[in-house]
């Protein structure tokens, strides 16, 4: 299982080259995080993720896959990435 801090930095990370910002807050209970394009306009937000559901793999990919594929779709393209 992972730390609160690491499914920060996996989300952070996950939309290179453009830059992502995360929050834990809520007491620790809930992530939320907004992707900014080369402008630092806002593209994407999400603005809230119970931690504990996103602890597993399969969910943590799914919200970032689903986040991507949004970005992408206004015709972003993004670095490949996966989970480590």
């Amino acid at each position: 299982m992972r730390t609160d801090e690491e499914i920060k930095e996996i989300v952070e990370g996950a939309f290179q080259p453009l830059r992502c910002v995360a929050e834990i807050w809520d007491y620790g209970h809930k992530l939320r995080f907004r992707v900014f394009d080369q402008n630092d306009q806002s593209l994407f937000a999400c603005p809230e993720l119970v931690l504990r559901t996103i602890q597993d793999n399969s969910q943590l990919v799914s919200v970032i896959a689903q986040a991507r594929q949004h970005i992408e779709a206004t015709g972003i393209s993004l670095v490949p990435w996966d989970i480590v």
